[in-house]
Parts: C-alpha cells; sequence; structure tokens
C-alpha cells in the first residue's frame, strides 16, 4: 500500500497541537500495518463525503482519505476532529 498526503491534509496537519499530530502518525502507522483493526474504526462515509473513508486516530481525531487503485494508493486528504472533518 502506497500512502500519500494531500496539500489539504498536510495544512491541516501542521495546524494541529504536537500531540494530536503524534496521535495521526501513530494512526496512520497502525493503518498501513493492518487497516483492518478494530481500534481505528475504518468505515466509509456517506452524504456529501460518500466514496471517501475514514479511520480513527483518538477519542475525537479522525483522518480522512481517498483510495485509487483498488487498495493501491491511499491519499490522505484531511485529519482534524470529529467537527472539523465532517
Amino acid at each position: 500500500m502506497k500512502i500519500e498526503a494531500h496539500r489539504h491534509f498536510l495544512k491541516a496537519y501542521r495546524s494541529l497541537p504536537a500531540r494530536q499530530q503524534t496521535a495521526v502518525d501513530n494512526a496512520i502507522q497502525q493503518f498501513a500495518a493492518d487497516r483492518a483493526q478494530p481500534m481505528l474504526a475504518d468505515h466509509a462515509l456517506k452524504g456529501k463525503m460518500k466514496g471517501l473513508r475514514s479511520f480513527s486516530a483518538g477519542f475525537d481525531l479522525r483522518v480522512i482519505y481517498r483510495e485509487e487503485g483498488g487498495f493501491v494508493t491511499v491519499i490522505l486528504l484531511d485529519t482534524g476532529t470529529h467537527n472539523q472533518v465532517y
């Protein structure tokens, strides 16, 4: 699996406090190793975000992503609290 970060993701990531950045980094590493881990709560999104997916990086911290090429490339699109990304 190849993981790339969209410029919007990088901007949102840089605006997070250091502690949340560490949580996002850890979640991305876990996601790359095994996206089926229950603690990630990986799921498809609905409504205006249909076609995107999300996984948890902590209690109220989410990472939004899109798959391209059948799980070959994952594009990280956004990160932040639940209210910030939805």
